[in-house]
């Protein structure tokens, strides 16, 4: 019986070097994608061109039923769920506490932490069913580890998912169903144009390894995790930052956004603007 994986988001850069390692590990495959249709079939293509299978659902799983039926759809296709891996996400929420909205906060929270959980649960329940000591990884980021000020809810909410995973190895433990967690830094694929963010002072200086990752290099990880070399982890979360973490804040270096005046000028602007206008709503 084939090996069987869901991969979350596997249209792109991690999900897409992900789901591809994974099929050359003997696994069938089937993923999921937002928006980007082009790169899903990519990822078919290359991992039927391996001479595994691989199902494409587009699926936006920050709607509450999507997680349910993205497992439901997965179980018939591939005949059993050996592997989740939930790696979509919006990683682009960066702010401050001060603009804060309900919107802003609820389609964080959905994409980034629901999301997870509701997957995680679909996929279980198969593999409880089905009597497989299967495995969930999900993909959550060095800043879950390390806090910036402009990161409390995106870093917030994979901070969540490291400690709820450790929770769920406790309660799937039941089923000899393990539950980890792979914490990429910065990983890039270059589009044309953008060589030079490789050479970046951030690149250069700030990643001890001089280079970012590339998504095969989380791919391999989660391979790793959910083979059999890894069948006594669970419950653990491994960085694949380049050491990008290790050093913490670099005091005084003037690169780093919340330090520059015109950020500090950007935020209070649209935070006093958002006073006045609730001041304006109170007094209709």
């Amino acid at each position: 019986m084939s090996k069987t994986a869901v991969v979350t988001g596997g249209s792109h850069n991690i999900g897409q070097g992900i789901a591809i390692v994974l099929a050359e590990q003997g696994y069938d495959v089937a993923i999921t994608y937002n928006s980007r249709k082009e790169g899903a079939e990519e990822t078919r293509a290359a991992i039927e061109k391996l001479g595994r299978k691989c199902f494409v659902y587009q699926a936006s799983l920050q709607f509450p039923t999507v997680p349910q039926e993205v497992m439901d759809n997965a179980h018939r296709d591939l005949g059993h769920i050996d592997l989740l891996v939930c790696n979509a996400a919006n990683p682009s929420a960066r702010g401050s506490v001060l603009t804060a909205t309900p919107e802003f906060v609820d389609g964080i929270y959905n994409t980034n932490f629901r999301n997870y959980i509701l997957c995680a649960g679909a996929a279980a329940r198969y593999m409880v069913a089905d009597k497989i000591a299967g495995c969930i990884i999900f993909i959550t980021s060095s800043r879950a580890e390390m806090a910036y000020p402009d990161d409390y809810l995106y870093g917030g909410f994979k901070a969540g998912i490291k400690r709820a995973t450790e929770s769920m190895a406790l309660d799937l433990s039941a089923y000899n169903i393990r539950v980890n967690c792979v914490a990429p830094g910065a990983t890039w694929v270059p589009r044309p144009g953008q060589e030079d963010r490789l050479k970046s002072p951030f690149v250069t200086e700030s990643i001890p390894l001089h280079r970012v990752g590339n998504p095969r290099e989380n791919g391999e990880v989660v391979a790793f995790l959910a083979s059999e070399k890894a069948s006594y982890i669970t419950g653990i979360s491994v960085r694949v930052d380049g050491g990008l973490i290790l050093p913490g804040m670099l005091e005084g270096h003037d690169k780093i956004p919340w330090v520059r005046q015109e950020w500090k000028d950007s935020v209070y602007n649209e935070a006093m603007e958002m006073v006045k206008t609730h001041n304006e709503e109170l007094n209709q």
